[in-house]
């Protein structure tokens, strides 16, 4: 087997590429890792939540990371690593222009909003969904890949 370091745009075509990502934040040493939909764009990864714990994580400490990727025949397999900082997109002036590009871009995919906007409890009728757009300002994009040699 042979790996092989993707260039710049290999990585962002990957993430074009891709849907199902695992966000991964960290608060006073201690790691957390989830599966997030997301929609790549304009140098940044856009989702969806409902409040919960990786968001009060990301709201503490604003650096993540996403892992994308794929496995392939023959044990061969593709990922990408987006480092970057966690940005609520706030429905108001100073962040329209990037919530519209997140619901923009997300809305293109069947179930967009799985998992955040699910929750294991289920919730009352007349329950108010406090869901959020986001993104991840993407600042460093790493990825490999292997190949069957010979």
């Amino acid at each position: 087997m042979q790996l092989r370091t993707l260039s710049a745009l290999e990585c962002t075509r990957f993430l074009e590429e891709h849907r199902l990502g695992y966000l991964a934040c960290s608060f006073e040493d201690r790691p957390y890792a989830v599966p997030i939909y997301y929609a790549f764009g304009n140098n940044s990864l856009y989702s969806f939540s409902m409040p919960g714990k990786k968001i009060e994580i990301m709201k503490k400490n604003p650096r993540v990371s996403l892992l994308v990727e794929e496995f392939g025949k023959d044990r061969t397999w593709k990922s990408v690593i987006a480092e970057g900082r966690f940005e609520v997109l706030a429905d108001r002036v100073g962040s329209k222009v990037e919530l519209d590009r997140a619901w923009s871009l997300l809305s293109k995919h069947a179930n967009w909003w799985e998992p955040g906007g699910l929750k294991p409890d289920a919730q009352p009728l007349a329950y108010k969904s406090d869901h959020l757009f986001y993104r991840i300002l993407i600042d460093e994009l790493s990825g490999r890949e292997s190949a069957v040699s010979g």
